[in-house]
Formats: C-alpha cells, structure tokens, sequence
C-alpha cells in the first residue's frame, strides 16, 4: 500500500474536527473540570475560547492573561482551557494543579486527549475562536503573547 494512503486512517479526524470549526457553525458545547475541580462549560455564550495543547503554549497564554481575573473574563465571554492530556499524573498532581491553582481566572483542563480532540490546533500556537449569537465567527493561531492579549 502507498505510504500516503496509510495515513489516511491518521489524519482523518484532523479533518473532520476542523471542518466543524467553519465560520457561521455553532460553538460546540464542551464541559470540562477547571484546576479547582469545578465544572465549567463553554458553550453559546462563550465570545471567545483561548485553547493551548503544548506547555510552551500555556506559559504565552498565562502571560497574555497575567492581569486578568476570573470576573474579567467571565464579564468579556472569555473561556480558556488547556490540554493537559500529556502530562504525567504525578506531574498534574503534585506540580502542574498547585500552581495553577494560585492562577486568579479559571483554567478547563482536558485530563484525557479526546476531551479536547476536536479543538484545532497548531504546533506552538494558541488557538482563538471567537463566537458571537453562538456561531463562529473566526478561528486564530497565535504565536505571541502580546499579539494573543490584544485580539480580547
């Protein structure tokens, strides 16, 4: 078999999770846990969701929302989740969770990968999807923590 057609099967789900991230689809709804263990849910009322799938992507998130509170965000429709499906359990639990509770705005954590699976992502990139009446209505990768800061 062509080595292409192998990796059909692979990036299949790549491309079916991004097409339902079109502009003019509604913002899916996605439930997760943030840092406290408290459920949190995006969903139509969410204006934009900031999502990071790698840690150095995190550390430009934090620092774009390093003056932001958990009332600024929720007052803007800001929801941020991180993919934190790779790390290990000992990390999550004994490092990552105690500083990230010391952080002043909720953080959704995916704990498993396909929890955040369909979120489009690039590497070393933020993810942006903004949203307004519940539709799409752009989705960013951004590179830079300023440039991240300034688009909410």
């Amino acid at each position: 078999m062509p080595m292409p057609l192998l990796l059909i099967p692979i990036l299949f789900p790549a491309f079916v999770s991004a097409a339902s991230f079109e502009m003019g689809a509604p913002m899916p709804v996605l439930t997760l846990k943030d840092q406290h263990d408290t459920t949190q849910t995006v969903d139509a009322n969410t204006r934009v969701l900031i999502f990071s799938a790698e840690r150095n992507v995190s550390a430009l998130v934090e620092t774009a929302l390093a003056d932001q509170t958990a009332e600024s965000l929720s007052a803007a429709g800001i929801q941020y989740v991180s993919d934190i499906s790779a790390m290990p359990g000992m990390v999550t639990s004994m490092i990552a969770l105690p500083k990230m509770r010391k952080r002043p705005y909720p953080m959704l954590l995916g704990r498993e990968a396909e929890e955040t699976a369909m979120l489009p992502r690039e590497p070393g990139k933020a993810t942006l999807i903004a949203s307004e009446g519940g539709r799409i209505t752009s989705v960013q990768f951004i590179g830079d923590a300023a440039e991240c800061g300034q688009r909410f």
